[in-house]
Order: structure tokens, then sequence, then C-alpha cells
């Protein structure tokens, strides 16, 4: 028995078959569990899977090497650990394969997958373990597998999903007792409600509670009030919290005691922020609770937006105003904004799609703005405001995508020129705005400040893993702001995939 085994690690990129071979264990690493068929790691896979290969394991439907039959399923079997409750090898066919195993689809497959045709009494089957693509247009991947016609067990680059003569009915699989390690790769930042995770990323930004000397209060309940939190967050150099409405939570009340703040600023009227809210953190300690707010949406982004640029000029006179303008009809596009402006203090306004509201317009006038940032496509701001914006600015540039998520990745590379990092990126979803506001101020007045990516529940876009992959020797590790009901745990895996190159 060889006393070393391989875990074999492919990039999403080009890749050599000399390069797919990484890391060295000892051989008594996965035998030492062979009778627990639950858990099982990636690298474990590749690492059983190699050791076949390199001991060039004949191919045989009728013998068994080290207690797994020597064809295809069997190979895959033994790459999976499959066993029997007494702790015996279990050798499984390729038309009961698939049900120790999970259907995925091709944008999903890691190495340590399988790619599969059940057999069935007119069609021969197949299984090979997938050990990553084996070029950067994903068309070729390596495949481990225990075949006949090749001259037994080896690895092979392979046409997707299989050689062209018989590659009708191969799908890929992910076995079902994959352990996901995904510690080195996500920081979770999240409590047990939006309420929390927003405490959790007020203390990730700032663990010495001496460098705060005002927080920001807007409300959980409701998005039109609480985007442009952001910005003023990053004039006061404080987090942004968020309550609720009649009730300022336990877990909110612990913070501001933890941050002790002298001063506290609610964004939105009584309807947003009951005024029990404010009385409550003034008998917190807090000496000094000042409102922000105006009659609408449009007039709170403008009061905010005023407070914020009297706030950066106070802290640094040479402080010159830029804008982000987005939609008021929803919030994805203001919330992309978040981390630059937490970052360099500029001010989120609001537009609706008739036109500039009078108090945007307005408050473009008292502070003086310079430049204007519209964050969002032609469909969410109408090319006619934007010409309406050049008449009260110098300069109006747009920074967009094909959809929410392609524009977060349009602000975060502005974010970058900016002097925002990619290192510790974060994650929230983009179908709510607790998370990510809360989450994206935090990534701003973080050190080193970083961008913000979003993602559906659904799984991660294709834009966003590039993104992750092609930088991910900048990032390291992505905060994820939210629990799994908001970034599940399928999400978190492909992004610990696009990290690993995969």
């Amino acid at each position: 028995m060889s006393s070393q085994y391989y875990s074999a690690l492919c990039r999403a990129g080009r890749a050599s078959k000399s390069s797919v071979v990484v890391c060295v264990f000892a051989a008594a690493f996965f035998f030492a569990a062979v009778a627990d068929a639950s858990a099982i790691s990636c690298p474990e896979v590749m690492a059983r899977a190699q050791r076949w290969v390199d001991l060039a394991v004949p191919y045989s439907q009728t013998s068994f090497f080290e207690g797994y039959r020597q064809d295809c399923s069997g190979f895959v079997s033994m790459a999976w650990r499959l066993t029997w409750p007494s702790g015996a090898a279990r050798s499984l066919a390729t038309d009961t394969l698939p049900g120790v195993c999970t259907p995925i689809t091709r944008e999903d497959l890691r190495p340590g997958d399988a790619i599969i045709r059940p057999k069935t009494a007119t069609v021969w089957g197949h299984a090979v373990i997938f050990g990553g693509w084996s070029n950067a247009a994903r068309t070729h991947y390596w495949a481990f597998e225990a075949s006949n016609s090749a001259g037994g067990t080896r690895m092979r680059e392979t046409p997707y999903p299989y050689w062209a003569a018989s590659g009708v009915g191969f799908a890929p699989y992910r076995f079902n007792g994959i352990e996901e390690d995904l510690g080195a790769f996500i920081d979770p930042v999240a409590g047990a409600c939006r309420y929390e995770t927003a405490v959790a990323a007020s203390r990730r930004a700032f663990p010495d509670p001496a460098a705060v000397e005002t927080i920001v209060i807007a409300t959980g309940e409701s998005w039109p009030d609480a985007l442009s939190g952001a910005g003023l967050a990053g004039a006061v150099k404080g987090p942004v919290l968020l309550t609720r409405r009649s009730a300022l939570p336990a877990s909110v009340r612990a913070e501001i005691v933890r941050l002790a703040p002298a001063r506290a600023i609610v964004i939105g009227g009584e309807g947003a922020v009951a005024e029990d809210v404010a009385e409550a953190i003034g008998a917190l300690g807090v000496r000094r609770v000042d409102r922000v707010a105006g009659t609408d949406r449009y007039e709170t982004s403008a009061a905010v937006a005023r407070v914020t640029v009297a706030e950066a000029r106070a802290a640094s006179p040479g402080y010159v105003p830029v804008v982000y303008v987005a939609t008021g009809t929803d919030f994805p596009d203001a919330l992309a904004a978040a981390p630059v402006s937490a970052f360099l203090a500029r001010p989120v306004l609001l537009v609706h799609p008739s036109g500039v509201p009078t108090a945007t317009a307005a408050a473009l006038a008292d502070i003086s703005a310079t430049r204007a940032f519209i964050v969002g496509g032609e469909s969410a701001v109408y090319p006619a405001i934007a010409s309406e914006l050049a008449t009260h600015v110098a300069e109006v540039r747009r920074l967009a995508g094909a959809d929410r998520y392609s524009t977060a990745l349009a602000v975060a590379g502005h974010g970058v020129s900016a002097g925002l990092t990619r290192a510790n990126a974060g994650l929230a979803t983009g179908v709510d705005f607790a998370d990510a506001l809360a989450g994206g101020a935090a990534q701003g007045l973080s050190a080193p400040a970083s961008v913000l990516y979003l993602t559906p529940p659904s799984r991660l876009p294709e834009a966003v893993r590039a993104e992750i992959s092609t930088h991910r020797a900048a990032i390291g590790r992505v905060r994820v702001y939210g629990g799994v009901a908001a970034v599940p745990d399928s999400v978190r895996v492909q992004v610990a995939a696009a990290l690993r190159g995969w």
C-alpha cells in the first residue's frame, strides 16, 4: 500500500494535467474513518480518486480492490467512501448511485462531484468523478474514471458531458455526504434577525467602541428612509443600527451600551421610528438624539444629504460633495452604493420616474454638489432624468449593469477606483434591504474598506462568481451578511468554490 495519496484540485481556468495534483497527505487519514460515510470533503474525494489512478487499479466488473468493485461505479463509490452500516465497503451501480446524491447544474460542478449516466435495459451506464474544468471555456474537464476502454483507472481530459458518441444521458450529481468546510472562505456576519445582523456588522466594523462618537439609527421595517443612511454613517464614522418602529430591540440596546456614543441620529419621521424609540436611546446615556426627516422618502434623502455634507465638511474642510442618485421606487441600486457612499461620505439622493423631485434639486444646490453618479440602468433612472441632473451638477455619470447584481458589480468596480479594496469583500441578499444597508456601511467603514456584492437566494449569479474567482487572491474571505435564510448554504458553497478557483 502506498504511504501517501494525493488531493487533486483543478482550477477554473486552463490547467495542465500536471497541475491537477497539488496536495500530499498520509494514506491512513481516510481509512481511519471508513465507517463514516456521512461526511467527506471534496479534497478527500479527490485524494481517494487520485490514489487509484496512481496505482493504476485495473478495470474489472467482478474483482475488488480495498473492498470496492473495480468498475466505474465501484470507483465512484470508493471515492465517495460509501459503506454499509457495518462499515464494510459498499459498491453501487450506475442506476443506484443517484440514490445517494443530488442532481446539480453544470455551473455548480466542482471537483469531487460525479457525472453519471444511469444504466437502463437499453442503455449502458457509466460514472466518472469530475476533477475540475481543464479550460477557461469550460467545454472540457478532467475525468477520473475506471474504464475498460481507457485501460483501467485513469485521469483524462474529457469533453463535457462525455465523449460525443456516448454523451447523451450524462448529468452532473453531488454526493449527499459531502462535508462543506466553508470557514476558510466564508466569514459570516449574522444574527437571528436583521436587527442582530446589523449589530454583528457594527461589531465587525467597530471592535473598539472608543472610536465611535455618533451612531445612525434607521428603521428595519421598510427601506425608503433607510437608504440614505450609509453616507451619513460615513460622515460621522459610526455604524448604521436598525430598529423596529415602536420598540428598540434588546440586541440594539446592548450594542448602544457597548459603543456608548455621545450622539445618535435617527433617520425618518415618527412613522418610521417612533418618538418612544428616540427616548429609549437617550435613556441609554446618549446625550444627544437628533432626528433627520422629511415628509416623504425624497425629502428625507435630501435632508440626510444636507446633514451628511455638513458633517463631512466639519471633519474635513477640503471635502468636495459628490452624490449618488438612485430610483426611489426600489432599493437594490441605492444599496449597491452603500460601501463607497460610507467610505467617502457621499450622500445618496433619490429620484422618481417622472423626474428630479424639487427636494432633490434643492439639496443638490444647497450642498454645492459637483458630480452625480446615477446608480442603475435607464429603466430605473430614465435618460431624461440624467439630462435634468446635468443642469444641477457639472458632471453626470451612470453606473449600471443588466440587473441589480451586475449593477452592484459596476458600483464595486467604481468603488475600487475610488479607493475601496476587495479584501474581505461583502455579500448580501439583493432581494431585501436590511442586511445590505447595515453590511454595506460596515464594509465602507471597516479597515480596510471593501466592496459589497449582491446575490439572490437561489444561486450565485455567474457574473458575481466570475468576479470573486478572478479576484480571489485579493478577496481572501468573503463576509456574508445575513443568515442562511438570506444567503443559503448553497450560495455560500458556490462562493467557496469561486474562491478556490473551481
